[in-house]
C-alpha cells in the first residue's frame, strides 16, 4: 500500500512513515481548524493497524472536555468495529481489501468524539442547562423574566442570578440553575449557588424569593444531601419535576 493508491481511493492527504507506515491526515476539522488524523501500520499477514494514537481523546481533553467511561463507553456503542483503549486509542485491525471502509470507520469515530467535544466540556453543559431552563420559564412567565440581573448582597458587591421574575404576591423573584456534573452532582455548581443565595438570604430576601433550580438524575445517591445543603439557603426545585411548580411562575405573566 502507498499514498497514491489510498488517496485513489479516498481523496486524503498522507505521507511514508518508516517500516511501511502511512501518516493519514483527513480534510475534517476540530473546531480550532486541527485536521483529524490516523495512522496506518502494517502488522503483517497483509494485516493494517489503524490508529489515532490518542491523539483525538487528547486533543479533546487538552481543550478541556471529560472523558468518562459513560461517554466514551457512547462512542464505542456507536462505532462497534472500533476498538477505544484504557488508554484513549481509537484502533481498528483490517485486511488490505478492507482498509479503506476501516480506515473510513475509525475516522468517523474521530468525528463523532470532535462533534462531542464542546458538550463534554463542564462549562458548555452549564450553559446549555441554564438556556434549558430559560426556555421554560419564559413559556409560562413570557417577558416577565428577565435575564442576567444583578442584586446587591449583604457585602455590597453585585451578584449576578440567570434568571428573575416579579412575582405580584412574593416580589422579585432571583432563579438559580444548577447544573448536573459529570455522572455526579457537580459540587462546584452547588456550593457556588449556595453560596449566592445566602448572601441574598443575608440581605434580606425572603425564602421564597431565593429559587435555586437543580438539574437531578434518578438514583444519585449524592443528590439528597446536595438538596439539603442548598434548603438551608434557598427553595429547591427539582428539575425532573417542572410540571408541578412551573405554574408557580405562570401568576407572574
Amino acid at each position: 500500500m502507498n499514498c497514491a493508491n489510498l488517496l485513489e481511493n479516498l481523496g486524503y492527504t498522507c505521507a511514508p512513515r518508516q517500516n511501511g507506515a502511512l501518516r493519514l491526515w483527513s480534510p475534517f476539522t476540530f473546531d480550532d481548524g486541527e485536521h483529524l488524523g490516523l495512522f496506518l501500520e502494517p502488522s503483517g499477514n497483509g494485516q493494517w493497524l489503524v490508529t489515532d494514537h490518542a491523539d483525538t481523546l487528547m486533543h479533546a481533553s487538552a481543550h478541556g472536555a471529560k472523558l468518562t467511561q459513560t461517554r466514551l463507553n457512547k462512542i464505542r456503542a456507536q462505532f462497534a468495529d472500533v476498538k477505544i483503549s484504557e488508554g484513549g486509542v481509537l484502533m481498528a485491525v483490517t485486511g488490505q481489501d478492507n482498509l479503506a471502509r476501516t480506515v473510513t470507520e475509525v475516522l468517523n469515530a474521530a468525528i463523532a468524539i470532535s462533534h462531542a467535544e464542546e458538550s463534554w466540556k463542564p462549562k458548555a453543559h452549564e450553559q446549555k442547562f441554564i438556556a434549558t431552563v430559560g426556555h421554560e420559564l419564559e413559556a409560562v412567565a413570557g417577558k416577565k423574566l428577565q435575564r442576567n440581573v444583578t442584586v446587591s448582597g449583604v457585602s455590597g458587591h453585585q451578584i449576578e442570578f440567570p434568571f428573575a421574575i416579579d412575582d405580584p404576591v412574593a416580589g422579585r423573584q432571583f432563579i438559580q440553575p444548577v447544573a448536573y456534573g459529570d455522572e455526579r452532582v457537580d459540587w462546584g455548581n452547588v456550593y457556588k449557588a449556595s453560596g449566592k443565595m445566602f448572601d441574598l438570604k443575608s440581605a434580606g430576601a425572603e425564602e421564597s424569593q431565593r429559587i435555586v433550580i437543580v438539574e437531578d438524575s434518578p438514583g444519585d445517591e449524592e443528590l439528597g444531601k446536595a438538596v439539603t445543603l442548598l434548603s438551608y439557603t434557598a427553595m429547591v426545585l427539582l428539575f425532573s419535576h417542572r410540571d408541578q411548580w412551573l405554574p408557580r411562575f405562570r401568576r407572574a405573566a
